[in-house]
């Protein structure tokens, strides 16, 4: 049986960010070069491009293609689509190095299109919910929680996103799959950037499906894990855990982390759970992990940390993301991550950095 994840030596942290920034140097002069409104008008052509990904994933094209080349009449049969449709949908696609047009007039995948299969590196699921009507709806109503500072999506759907989603169960897998395509993106940056071998047992505090700690339980033999969330969450953890043939090895305990957190283990995972909360929720949900783990306990808590600079930022983009759709989540700078943590009676031991935008925020007793 092939392993169920490979984790690659990856470049050091300080070459990819000599990297990044040398290419955002690049992108800077790019646009110092042209006109104002001509960039601007080249960067507004992502309006026609992302619902056009979008239904590609829906009608799986590319798992499709997976299997060889085809004809777009072949195509159009397979995915039950207008032949003359999904040519213009494809030549613009291909146009973009999404999906390749032929010399005899068929298509095939290419390194972009591939990561619309459901193989690994997918981020189907993820584009499918993301540029899906749900989503699209809520941040086309920017406008409304800019001037009162309020979720959009509660005004769009009348109700909060996660009663909105227990409601939904079609809506809530999709969600369910797009995190899990998020958390395979970030595994690998993760497990090069910290060693958790030192560590007995560890606990993923709302780890959902539990992809990430299968992942470090799988790596390191000598370690035991605790999978903690709702049951809903946890829907689909008992497969994640079998294909990963770690079960024997991991504890699933259902609960809430507004009022408790499992005892046991020696480092708790956080991962993209506080930003989705305000100060007083992310107190509470700390307040009970420290009450449950042991005095030389450590929080890890693994999420995108905003800069203080106009330089580019991935986190300050999904941070409208979190505007919209959260009552009260955002990204937050570290040092509201420091202020948060000692209102918690814990302390920044140290932030560990990782090639991807998130980062490892170690945190301590005080």
């Amino acid at each position: 049986m092939a392993d169920p994840i490979v984790i690659r030596k990856l470049p050091p942290v300080w070459f990819i960010r000599a990297l990044n920034a040398f290419r955002s140097g690049l992108i800077r002069l790019h646009r110092m070069t042209f006109p104002a409104n001509v960039v601007l008008y080249e960067r507004f052509t992502s309006l026609w491009v992302l619902p056009a990904i979008r239904v590609a994933a829906e009608l799986d094209i590319a798992g499709i293609l997976e299997k060889g080349t085809l004809s777009i009449e072949q195509l159009a049969e397979r995915t039950g689509s207008d032949k003359e449709a999904l040519l213009r949908m494809m030549r613009a696609l291909a146009s973009e190095n999404i999906f390749k047009k032929t010399k005899d007039g068929s298509y095939k995948n290419t390194s972009l299109s591939k990561v619309l299969t459901d193989e690994k590196g997918s981020l189907r699921h993820m584009l499918m919910q993301h540029l899906g009507t749900l989503n699209w709806a809520t941040l086309n109503d920017l406008s409304y929680s800019i001037k009162t500072g309020k979720s959009a999506f509660s005004k769009v759907y009348g109700m909060k996103i996660y009663d909105y989603l227990s409601e939904h169960p079609e809506e809530s897998a999709l969600f369910d799959r797009s995190m899990t395509n998020l958390s395979e993106i970030s595994i690998e940056p993760i497990l090069n950037a910290i060693d958790f071998s030192n560590y007995p047992v560890i606990a993923d505090i709302g780890g959902g499906e539990g992809l990430l700690l299968s992942s470090i339980i799988y790596k390191h033999k000598n370690s035991r894990g605790i999978l903690f969330d709702l049951p809903e969450g946890l829907t689909n953890a008992e497969t994640i855990l079998g294909k990963f043939g770690v079960a024997d090895r991991v504890q699933v305990i259902r609960g809430s982390f507004f009022t408790t957190a499992p005892a046991g283990a020696v480092v708790y995972l956080l991962k993209n759970i506080l930003h989705n909360w305000s100060i007083e929720d992310g107190i509470k949900i700390l307040n009970n992990i420290r009450n449950a783990m042991p005095p030389h306990g450590k929080i890890l808590i693994i999420e995108m940390i905003l800069d203080e600079e106009n330089h580019a930022s991935f986190g300050k983009l999904i941070d409208l993301q979190m505007m919209v759709f959260m009552e009260e989540g955002k990204e937050r700078t570290l040092k509201e991550f420091e202020s948060l943590l000692q209102q918690a009676g814990l302390r920044l031991n140290r932030v560990i950095p990782t090639i991807a935008p998130i980062s490892i925020i170690e945190a301590v007793i005080s």
